[in-house]
């Protein structure tokens, strides 16, 4: 029996079920999972002018928010956005095309995983100092003081700048556990007693993840889509403002 669309129906009693067409339906999300949308053919970095810098701050901001990644650090004037966590989509959620292929999709269906991005707006060439390990350690610049006074602002930076951008992939693990080679309900987890040392005040338990690597397909495709963005809000030139029609000219 075939239904509308050309599907066939196996009917087993009174109601019958379009069996071949949900797993026709399957094979072709589970393929578009497979394909994934994350690319290396976008830019490593982008070349921000100083006067664009808050228009490119702002389309990171809300790259991120249409990824279901809103901001948990926007600093301005150091320029650097660290967005929250979102897991990564596996073989069994079809619908969660955010992977650069077929083997990423695999690690994540077998392992339990989340990005992490980074924006960094930099100085154009700006390289960090060499660290050599035998200067003495000052720490951070007291607020007020004359190096606290030469540091960079990039809210007021009137050069060119670069973005770059930073996806880290964190794997989640369960520590102690002992896993049964009978079956998983078996399995137990064990606990380290507290140190005995100096305690720090704190009351959180050690994190349950750890960063297993860089994601340069979703770097790529994040700077893609911030670039996009920076395009479509592309503010008028002078040549179309002066080009248009007066405000309290008559109409024809």
């Amino acid at each position: 029996m075939r239904g509308l669309d050309g599907c066939t129906l196996h009917s087993g009693g009174p109601m019958a079920r379009p069996t071949s067409c949900l797993g026709l339906a399957w094979l072709v999300l589970s393929v578009s999972a497979l394909a994934g949308c994350h690319t290396t053919e976008g830019p490593a970095s982008l070349r921000i002018d100083g006067g664009d810098y808050d228009r490119a701050f702002a389309a990171c901001l809300e790259v991120g928010r249409e990824l279901d990644m809103p901001p948990a650090l926007a600093d301005r004037g150091n320029g650097i956005i660290e967005t929250e966590p979102r897991t990564m989509g596996s073989l069994l959620e079809p619908w969660r095309m955010d992977t650069s292929g077929p083997e990423q999709g695999l690690e994540s269906t077998l392992q339990f995983q989340r990005r992490r991005v980074r924006f960094v707006f930099l100085p154009e060439g700006f390289e960090p100092p060499e660290i050599d390990g035998k200067a003495d350690f000052d720490g951070g610049a007291r607020p007020g003081s004359p190096v606290d006074a030469d540091r960079f602002d990039l809210e007021r930076h009137p050069g060119p700048l670069e973005l770059r951008c930073v996806v880290v992939i964190e794997r989640g693990f369960v520590p102690g556990i002992r896993p049964s080679t009978w079956s998983s309900t078996l399995a137990t987890q064990s606990s380290d007693p507290p140190p005995q040392g100096k305690p720090d005040g704190t009351v959180r338990r050690p994190t349950t993840w750890t960063a297993v690597g860089r994601d340069d397909a979703a770097e790529r495709t994040l700077l893609s889509r911030v670039q996009d963005r920076l395009v479509e809000d592309e503010p008028a030139s002078e040549d179309q403002v002066t080009s248009a029609r007066p405000a309290d000219a008559p109409s024809s």
